[in-house]
């Protein structure tokens, strides 16, 4: 992770901070706040010791966003998410969000996004409502998580929604513990895997193949003997870094 510019944290601190909560403010519909509430209340997927990671449901998901620290500022412009079980792919989901404060200029020719679709994009909170009900009862999967799902979280959080704890497994840290003289950036395994290369840093594309190089993974895994989640778990402590995390 790049350390945070100092002159960007002062900013943030007494200036943006509290426009962003005042347009938030705004933004903000009680409705589906409630609804999310309900919704998380009952938000667990229950895992089997002896469960197959093959038999298992996950959702794979990719985040564009402004920058890289939501807790100055930094906001989700889209969400891509596959959902799979094994290597069968059961549906897909995407989404873009118009942010509350202005999209820096270099963020639409690195997504490919227009003006036009963000202008017509929904806010964070109903994207993050839709992608809850899309991935209920699934494990979430991303690439790297540590970066994606803490992203989630933190704006989450943001917007008043607490106690958003998902199951998760980082596939860079499974490639890293199958390959751990390899450089497991994601490019880097779609052409290991010789998957079909799409354009990067559009979410949905980044979910799809994230996804197809999560299959493989999960394929090296069971040649190593890893074939539930009892195993994984075992294999976990191998390798630092959070493989899994129940909550």
């Amino acid at each position: 992770m790049e350390p945070i510019p100092s002159l960007k944290i002062l900013k943030y601190i007494f200036y943006d901070q509290f426009n962003l909560k005042i347009k938030q403010k705004k933004c903000t519909n009680p409705e589906i706040q409630v609804k999310l509430t309900e919704h998380l209340s009952n938000y667990q997927v229950t895992l089997k010791p002896n469960q197959s990671l093959l038999e298992t449901t996950y959702t794979v998901f990719d985040l564009e966003t402004t920058g890289f620290f939501p807790r100055i500022g930094d906001e989700i412009v889209s969400i891509g998410a596959i959902k799979m079980n094994g290597n069968e792919i059961i549906n897909q989901f995407y989404k873009v969000i118009n942010p509350i404060n202005e999209v820096p200029e270099y963020i639409y020719s690195l997504t490919g996004l227009t003006k036009e679709q963000i202008n017509k994009g929904i806010t964070f909170q109903e994207a993050f409502f839709k992608l809850l009900k899309f991935s209920e009862n699934t494990v979430l999967v991303a690439h790297p998580a540590s970066f994606d799902v803490h992203f989630l979280q933190e704006m989450a959080k943001r917007w008043g929604i607490l106690n958003y704890t998902p199951t998760f497994i980082d596939s860079y840290f499974i490639a890293n513990y199958l390959q751990p003289k390899s450089n497991n950036k994601l490019d880097n395994l779609v052409s290991q895997f010789q998957i079909e290369q799409k354009r990067r840093h559009h979410a949905l594309n980044d979910a799809k193949m994230t996804s197809e190089v999560f299959a493989e993974l999960l394929f090296l895994l069971s040649k190593e003997g890893v074939h539930s989640i009892r195993d994984y778990s075992q294999i976990k402590s191998k390798k630092k870094g959070r493989l899994f995390i129940s909550s």
